[in-house]
């Protein structure tokens, strides 16, 4: 229904032309008396005198609805009529299209957020005014241009619906990267010499329509430079907020019993309703436990932003362990949620597990007997190394210290010794640090006590530090998101790292120093008190408890993963969850790396090495789980009000009610004529 700006004036018009004209039909003029001899061609006459007589009851006439249609629409269009209509798009359209975990929820008509945005990007390239062209870019994790620059509506309509979905994070990063490089109104080639402003072009600027569901993680982190933020528009799509996903999940074998599996997890309900569930423990397609977990709803706080993952509700957040289970071989765990809810993908949960084995410790010192007989005391097999024997090992690939890129030792310790050869792995450095970015070691810092520490730390669980000293250590530098443990007055002494699959353990002071002349000395008395042996027996530990969870054997969606490739194998062959199968060809390396993991599950590699046949893909992320819509979306350091629907525009309609009425009057033009002389 159209709106009226001037409703007031339509109620005048009516009431001073619609009566009178009604008045006209019931009265009847004064005529002047005639004598003829016969009225029969005076038919027309006879009627007409009966329709003037006053006050007599008014009969049906085709000329006056006519005439009253002319007066109604005079009357609607005084009243300045107007239409709500969709705005048709400028020239040049980029479409940026969600593909990515969250865009897979099933919304109501049993269609997925993925569907509802390929059907509202297709209707934008169906209204493009004749001429215009548009370009589709699909993002995940990664951007890539699903349909270049074409004209061709029906070509852009099969592009778009080619796009297929994944269960991988949302970055907006790549993809309005690749919008400023399409939109920019700057010609290639530069500026001209002698000239300060670079010559644009003719082509309008690109209007950038986002179709998504909000769940974009790096969004308020993006510098946009060309881009108008403020025109572009973002169409936000479903409706559901019902979810439980698993957010870790850790499987680790117990330290003193290698043959004993203890599997962890943690869920989150992000839907407003409490939920009951059944979270049931898997290995190698067999059940061998289950629990019930009870979560409650998850309210958003008042006054909290929707663009903001609010910390959990308590009760809608908790962690579960599994009874320990005897399992002395290598395999499949799996975590299932028996919950019908908003998003599948994060509902099951993999994690491949090796083999029982005691814990592998590499000692790479000059000459330590202080730590050789104090590792010696632990559940561990040690082997020694000098530190150019290690290097040389890791230059040459050597398969006793190398497994593809990884080390092959779970726990690399490093006595007064710095290196930048640190292949994958987990390390624990005495007296010098890893050659890492944002890690530095200066001048031995002398005189000074340690001056706080974190005693609830598995490294330093039942160890006194308040009892632990050391003559001298070095000046360490670690980076912002380094834990420190123990810090000295100035700097930390004790410091934990992690980057990427590798995670480094930093102790700024060494067991054996030097004196003035030269000769060694004790640079701490910690190795004489039993609580040395158990914070050695905690570090070990605790660098090698991640080993069955992460490394090579399991990846987040979008990463590439790192494959050994058993020797003379031409290629491996991947078997992927969806049912498809990848070749990848080894080129005479070791490994290969393969790149499609955006489906969640287990990958199947053959042929493989030993305890490399699988490896797991999981969703864990918590934007991605939490499915409720975004109203606002966050783009550099502007927000973005999303919409549901294609932005309406007003447009006036008095042009077309006039139109009608010229039209009617041609009509009770020519009904008349007809009227009175056929």
């Amino acid at each position: 229904m159209p709106d009226f700006l001037n409703p007031s004036a339509i109620g005048l018009a009516a009431a001073a032309t619609l009566p009178p004209l009604v008045a006209l039909y019931f009265l009847k003029l004064k005529r002047r008396m005639h004598i003829v001899p016969s009225t029969f061609l005076w038919k027309r006459t006879v009627e007409d005198l009966q329709v003037n007589s006053p006050f007599q009851r008014l009969r049906k006439s085709l000329l006056l609805l006519l005439q009253l249609l002319v007066l109604t629409a005079g009357a609607l269009a005084l009243g300045v009529p107007m239409c709500e209509q969709v705005e048709r798009r400028e020239q040049t359209l980029i479409l940026l299209v969600d593909q990515s975990a969250s865009m897979n929820v099933i919304e109501e008509g049993n269609k997925t957020r993925l569907d509802l945005a390929k059907e509202r990007a297709k209707q934008a390239v169906s209204d493009m005014p004749a001429g215009s062209r548009a370009m589709v870019i699909e993002f995940c994790d990664r951007a890539a241009v699903a349909a270049s620059f074409d004209t061709d509506k029906r070509a852009l309509s099969a592009r778009i619906d080619a796009i297929e979905a994944t269960q991988s994070t949302t970055s907006l990063g790549e993809a309005l990267s690749l919008a400023e490089a399409y939109s920019q109104n700057v010609i290639i080639g530069g500026t001209q010499e002698g000239k300060d402003v670079a010559p644009t072009s003719a082509a309008p600027d690109a209007t950038v329509l986002l179709y998504t569901d909000g769940r974009i993680t790096d969004g308020d982190r993006l510098a946009i430079e060309r881009l108008k933020v403020e025109a572009m528009e973002v169409v936000a799509v479903g409706a559901r907020a019902d979810n439980v996903g698993i957010l870790s999940m850790d499987t680790k074998r117990h330290y003193e019993r290698p043959d004993v599996l203890q599997v962890f997890a943690s869920l989150r309900n992000f839907g407003p309703e409490p939920v009951r569930l059944d979270a049931s423990l898997y290995i190698n397609d067999a059940f061998v436990d289950n629990q019930v977990v009870e979560l409650e709803g998850f309210v958003l706080p008042e006054g909290a932003p929707d663009a903001v993952l609010t910390p959990p509700t308590p009760g809608s957040a908790k962690s579960i362990a599994f009874d320990e289970v005897n399992f002395n071989t290598s395999g499949v765990v799996e975590i299932r949620l028996r919950v019908d809810d908003a998003l599948a993908a994060d509902n099951r949960a993999w994690c491949v597990v090796e083999p029982p084995r005691n814990v592998r410790v590499l000692l790479v010192t000059p000459g330590n007997f202080l730590l050789e007989e104090a590792l010696g005391c632990l559940p561990v097999q040690v082997e020694v190394m000098l530190p150019s024997a290690f290097e040389a090992a890791v230059d040459a690939g050597d398969a006793k210290v190398m497994d593809g890129e990884r080390c092959r030792y779970d726990v690399v310790v490093m006595d007064a010794f710095s290196t930048a050869r640190l292949p994958q792995g987990n390390y624990f450095f005495w007296g010098g640090a890893p050659k890492i970015d944002g890690v530095t070691t200066g001048a031995p810092i002398r005189d000074q006590r340690f001056f706080d520490w974190d005693d609830t730390h598995p490294v330093l669980r039942h160890v006194p530090v308040a009892a632990v000293d050391a003559f001298e250590w070095l000046d360490l530098k670690v980076p912002v998101d380094a834990t420190p443990l123990i810090k000295g007055q100035s700097s930390p002494v004790l410091a934990h790292l992690t980057r990427g699959a590798s995670q480094y353990l930093i102790c700024a002071f060494s067991l054996i120093v030097q004196d003035d002349a030269g000769n060694p000395m004790l640079n701490t008395f910690w190795v004489t008190k039993p609580h040395f042996i158990v914070f050695l027996q905690n570090a070990v530990q605790f660098l090698s408890s991640s080993l069955m969870s992460k490394g090579v054997l399991g990846a987040p969606p979008g990463q590439p993963v790192t494959i050994p490739v058993p020797p003379k194998a031409a290629e491996v062959t991947i078997a992927r969850p969806d049912g498809q199968t990848d070749r990848v060809p080894s080129a005479g390396f070791n490994t290969v790396h393969y790149a499609r993991t955006r489906a969640t599950g287990l990958y199947r590699v053959d042929p493989a090495l030993p305890g490399h046949e699988h490896f797991a893909v999981n969703l864990f992320d918590p934007v991605e789980s939490h499915v409720s819509p975004r109203t606002k979306v966050a783009i550099g350091a502007e927000t973005v009000q999303a919409t549901t629907t294609e932005q309406p525009t007003n447009r006036p309609a008095w042009p077309y009610v006039l139109l009608a009425m010229l039209l009617v009057l041609s009509l009770e033009w020519v009904v008349y004529n007809r009227r009175v002389f056929v």
